[in-house]
């Protein structure tokens, strides 16, 4: 049975479906079977981030509605990572029990299920948290990025997803601007999300180009290295934290 984890944020443009396509992407080069949810109706990017937007898809409504079946709706896009793309357009009030069947009806396919969240607090993070073990969130060095962050992280607790089982990741972070007190350290980003690190992902100004072409950044970049970190860790592997690695 899939081990199911949730993806916020809580504030948009934090690179939360970047670091969800990277690390479905690493995953599976790993030789787990992953399968990527993209659960933001109306906005999701998991099929640009992952190079077939261009193709005919079905969505996750498409199976609830009775339009197609599972196998007809979930795009192979590698040997082991797989999508199941969001509607264009839906109302956000979908029943969070719907969803929760979806889900379900694929965990016995899969190793793994990352579900990409909306940003904000509102019905999407809701369905999808109710259909997870746990979750990881992201955020950005900065006091909104990170209130915005302990404000999902509380929601989902309400939804289900127990404190013990909550990791956050700092991207886009920058060692010599915290040190200079111009973001949040790494201590302070904590204590204000209310979420225990779980990694720590370096500013990288390639990665927002890579993440919607499919020149993918290079395996000894600062940013793929931080992404294999983290991989091991949700893999229950002891890798030290550790800002030797980072700029």
């Amino acid at each position: 049975m899939a081990e199911k984890i949730l993806i916020a944020s809580g504030k948009g443009g934090v690179g939360k479906s970047t670091i969800t396509s990277f690390l479905g992407k690493t995953i599976a080069d790993s030789g787990k079977k992953v399968l990527l949810i993209d659960s933001d109706t109306g906005l999701g990017a998991l099929d640009i981030m992952l190079s077939v937007a261009d193709k005919k898809m079905n969505t996750w409504t498409d199976v609830s509605d009775g339009n197609c079946n599972m196998e007809n709706a979930i795009i192979q896009i590698s040997e082991n990572l797989y999508l199941l793309p969001s509607p264009s357009n839906y109302p956000a009030s979908i029943d969070e029990d719907v969803f929760v069947k979806i889900t379900k009806e694929c965990e016995n396919d899969f190793d793994m299920i990352l579900i990409d969240a909306s940003a904000g607090i509102d019905e999407n993070l809701k369905r999808a948290a109710k259909s997870c073990d746990r979750a990881i969130f992201i955020a950005t060095a900065d006091e909104i990025s990170v209130k915005c962050a302990a404000a999902a992280a509380a929601e989902a607790e309400k939804f289900g997803i127990d404190r013990a089982d909550m990791r956050l990741v700092i991207n886009r972070f920058v060692k010599k601007a915290a040190m200079k007190a111009k973001l949040l350290n790494v201590d302070g980003v904590i204590d204000k999300s209310g979420v225990r690190l779980l990694g720590i992902i370096p500013e990288d100004k390639k990665i927002p180009y890579s993440s919607v072409t499919s020149v993918l950044p290079a395996k000894k970049s600062s940013f793929c290295k931080a992404i294999k970190r983290i991989t091991d860790r949700i893999d229950g592997k002891n890798i030290p934290l550790s800002l030797k690695e980072l700029k």
